[in-house]
């Protein structure tokens, strides 16, 4: 099948008519049959039987379109990447950044870039620790933001400032006016743990072990934000980074620092053969400018 033999036949199905088809398709009914009669000459089988004026999809015609309406989709989707690209007039940054950091520090840079460069356009998307080198090697982004710099000579790392870890637990868990909480008190009690979330669980894993304590992890979670909501909603303590306590301390639930625990760069990274990208250079300098 050509494209438009797929684009008259989605909406022909869609629509149950003809009429129907060419009216969003913005061309005529003969038209519409046309390219539907050669759709179904070049397939050599009928997608739709005609009865009384009306169109109803063949047993092969149903089991077709749910192929074609995902390639349509696509192409589609394909359309408005096209139709975006055509539009930009100040640069185009894909950003991709940690969980943990996307609240924390992606909008107000995003904000300021935007407020200094109001032609140019970004796009923001998530992703995990590991998945960070295959992005930026595909060049599915063109900046990423991330937790620590120990990746291979072929990612460049600025380090913007490091971040401690911090608990995070409902007033009146711990001593409110407590400056800090010593490890030793977390030994055996009951904490929201975190699995598969990148540097900063290896870094609590590696404090919790050279404290010589240990925590039972009741609650496992994926990232620091379920893990915060639990917190808030009383189901324990958690340490988490420290954007990820900022964000979540408030009248019901308390941020405390920790004794001797260890600190972690946050980083922006990129190819390291790539280079020359002013928007990029811009969003690094914003960065260290906001947190550096």
């Amino acid at each position: 099948m050509r494209i438009r033999h797929i684009e008259v036949f989605y909406h022909v199905y869609r629509e149950g008519s003809i009429s129907e088809a060419a009216r969003n398709l913005f061309v005529s009914q003969p038209s519409v049959s046309k390219v539907l009669r050669h759709a179904e000459d070049q397939l050599g089988f009928p997608l739709f039987d005609r009865r009384k004026g009306r169109l109803y999809p063949t047993d092969a015609g149903t089991e077709l379109f749910r192929e074609v309406s995902e390639i349509y989709d696509r192409v589609s989707a394909l359309n408005r990447t096209a139709s975006n690209i055509r539009g930009r007039k100040g640069g185009h940054l894909r950003i991709g950044v940690l969980p943990s950091l996307g609240f924390a520090i992606v909008p107000p840079m995003v904000a300021k870039l935007r407020a200094a460069n109001p032609d140019a356009s970004f796009d923001l998307s998530t992703l995990h620790s590991e998945e960070i080198t295959t992005a930026l090697l595909e060049k599915r982004f063109d900046l990423c933001i991330g937790f620590d710099d120990e990746f291979d000579d072929r990612i460049r790392c600025q380090t913007i400032n490091a971040v401690g870890i911090a608990l995070l637990a409902q007033r009146g868990m711990f001593d409110d006016n407590a400056k800090a909480i010593s490890p030793d008190t977390l030994d055996r009690k009951e904490m929201i743990g975190l699995r598969d979330s990148g540097p900063v669980a290896d870094r609590i894993e590696v404090y919790l072990a050279n404290a010589g304590v240990e925590p039972v992890v009741a609650i496992s979670a994926q990232t620091y934000y379920v893990a915060a909501e639990l917190v808030k909603l009383g189901a324990g303590f958690a340490i988490v980074d420290g954007f990820t306590a900022k964000r979540f301390a408030n009248e019901d639930v308390q941020s405390f620092a920790l004794d001797r625990s260890p600190t972690l760069p946050f980083v922006a990274m990129t190819l390291a053969e790539e280079s020359g990208n002013a928007l990029v250079e811009d969003a690094i300098a914003t960065l260290t400018s906001l947190f550096g």
